[in-house]
């Protein structure tokens, strides 16, 4: 019996084995193959080395400045090159994927980034080692925009939460990595080198391995720009874009300014100061793998979105106020919980909106991540930046207020999204 998609991924957890079998449809086993734990393996271990390739720049920032004469804006440009590419390469990719399959475009876009991070050790200059870190922003964002896509393919809703947990948690350990192994390598060029090939590699299986859907599935292919139509024109997505917006945001302009905060204000060491900050990506991790699948248990969504956004404001404000102590350490920690909880949930909810529909995830799901770049730019340069700059304790106090207030904003669209989780969906 050949396996069909349903008509929305929200429905097919309602339809019980016998119904699917009277409509035509395939046994959950069949339609959802244990092969779909390879597939989210290799996608796992891609996504952990394009970023672990792309934060070894913050360890090596010394040795890159002496050696290619840069300048700070230069070294700023060089770090946030990726970023940059996110805003229009996610939504690209994600339209791409929905047109031609997740197989080839995360190929390319992995093998770009595989390719561009090993060409660093060569670079000789600012301009070459900027184009090399955006091919790297092209893939990691290319291939992130996909993903929601691969889960909405190969894993039936109950274990979509907790699937893109795993996926998300990549990019958390990815970040780790970066940071504390890029000290390890005896110059910059050799630890290029070897993530390069590493990355490489992982490009390699997943060309390999990778197929675009479970054998016999059939999935519709729309035109690129179909995706991307369907989000623009959903209400959910649009208020989804605004969280997401004031979710990057508020964590670029807080993980960018609190080391230097706490070393200038507190006089904390730069490696303190550096280990309480990636307490925030550590705790994120965790968040990843729990949060998700608690979501998925309870079938709901929103009630996550809610917490995170009150939580995180309140932790990471406190442990500002209470630093240098104990409880900074702790607050950051929580923080951090909720960290992890909001990638994971808000990438879940495309693959659960009616509206929307397997084949148009991928631009829809660009179009999301694009507006997580945007606000990872505009807020930290344009919102954040000017009320830090006198570097005081009061102007730090004043950013670091007004980071915990957008982030705290976003319970306003959350109010108005759509709740996709099993228990808020009408029964069939």
């Amino acid at each position: 019996m050949t396996a069909s998609l349903p008509l929305s991924y929200s429905q097919q957890d309602s339809l019980l084995i016998n119904e699917r079998k009277r409509v035509g449809v395939s046994t959950e086993a069949e339609r959802y193959p244990r092969y779909r734990w390879v597939i989210l393996g290799i996608a796992w271990v891609t996504l952990l080395c394009l970023y672990w390739s792309w934060f070894l720049i913050p360890s090596l920032a010394s040795r890159l400045t002496a050696d290619l004469g840069l300048s700070h804006m230069q070294y700023t440009l060089i770090f946030t090159a990726p970023v940059m590419m996110g805003i229009w390469c996610a939504i690209t990719a994600g339209a791409a994927a929905d047109r031609f399959g997740i197989r080839w475009v995360v190929a390319i876009a992995a093998f770009l980034g595989g390719a561009g991070g090993l060409a660093r050790a060569f670079a000789p200059n600012f301009e070459v080692m900027f184009i090399l870190m955006c091919l790297i922003g092209m893939a990691a964002y290319g291939s992130m925009s996909n993903l929601p896509k691969l889960v909405a393919i190969w894993f039936p809703p109950r274990q979509a939460g907790f699937a893109a947990g795993i996926y998300t948690m990549a990019i958390g350990i990815g970040l780790t990595l970066g940071l504390f192994t890029a000290p390890l390598f005896r110059d910059w060029q050799t630890a290029f080198t070897v993530v390069g090939i590493i990355t490489l590699v992982a490009a390699l299986l997943w060309a390999l391995l990778a197929r675009n859907a479970p054998k016999g599935v059939k999935i519709k292919m729309p035109p690129m720009i179909s995706g991307i139509k369907r989000g623009l024109r959903s209400r959910n997505i649009l208020l989804v874009c605004a969280i997401y917006f004031l979710f990057m945001g508020m964590f670029t302009s807080f993980s960018g300014n609190f080391p230097e905060a706490l070393e200038l204000i507190h006089n904390i060491s730069p490696a303190t100061a550096g280990a309480i900050t990636a307490m925030l990506t550590g705790a994120a991790v965790l968040g990843n793998l729990l949060v998700p699948a608690l979501s998925d248990r309870l079938g709901l969504r929103k009630p996550f979105i809610y917490a995170a956004a009150i939580t995180i404001p309140i932790c990471l404000f406190s442990a500002w106020q209470l630093a240098p102590s104990a409880a900074t350490w702790v607050l950051v920690f929580v923080a951090g919980l909720g960290l992890g909880t909001l990638p994971p949930v808000i990438l879940t909810l495309p693959l659960e909106l009616p509206e929307i529909g397997h084949e148009h995830v991928g631009g829809t799901t660009g179009l999301m991540i694009s507006a997580h770049s945007i606000g990872g730019v505009i807020i930290p340069l344009f919102v954040i930046s000017p009320i830090i700059a006198a570097a005081t304790e009061q102007a730090y106090t004043t950013g670091f207020l007004v980071m915990m207030m957008l982030l705290a904003a976003a319970i306003i669209p959350t109010l108005f999204l759509r709740e996709t989780g099993r228990r808020g969906r009408p029964s069939l």
